[in-house]
């Protein structure tokens, strides 16, 4: 992939025609997408995020990242005629369909003189946030220090309230 490629990419261009016309339940009451701009984190993380990545001739990395109130409206906005049931599972395939409609749309804009673009599959993940009926969550890490540097590694779980027997041992608050 060279620099020029990426450096060329207008995200406006390519993916806020996209996100109008996949997102357009949400946009209906007068909102809009503020143009892209440059970032040099992301924050914060939301309730709910969906990944999808493009590769070829240039390196694409989507990241919608929702409030768990707005996911959950746009899952019932998409669910509504199908008779679906409204729960998590859903939640979360509709999100994966949304964002793999989006990526596969973009690689049409996004091949260069014929090359292809690569798409993976959607990744849907949810943050650690303290939601209602969970009071607090159990972050823990590990770390690798290495000669090439360091690897942290994170695990978050809901806290447990008492401890519980498993397969693996003792799990306790």
């Amino acid at each position: 992939m060279s620099k020029n490629a990426d450096a060329g990419l207008k995200p406006d261009q390519i993916f806020t025609p996209l996100l109008n016309t996949s997102l357009a339940h949400l946009l209906a009451k007068g909102h809009a997408f503020t143009p892209f701009e440059s970032v040099s984190v992301i924050e914060p993380i939301r309730d709910v995020s969906s990944m999808i990545s493009l590769t070829g001739p240039v390196s694409v990395m989507l990241l919608l990242n929702f409030d768990y109130a707005m996911a959950w409206r746009l899952m019932q906005e998409e669910v509504r005629e199908l008779g679906m049931t409204e729960n998590d599972e859903t939640l979360e395939a509709v999100l994966g369909e949304i964002t793999n409609i989006i990526g596969g749309n973009a690689t049409t804009s996004l091949a260069f003189a014929g090359q292809t673009v690569h798409l993976s599959l959607p990744l849907i993940f949810r943050s650690a946030k303290i939601r209602p009926g969970l009071n607090e969550v159990l972050i823990q890490r590990s770390s690798l220090e290495h000669e090439l540097g360091k690897l942290d590694v994170y695990c978050v779980t809901p806290a447990i309230p008492d401890a519980i027997e498993t397969d693996y041992g003792l799990i306790a608050k």
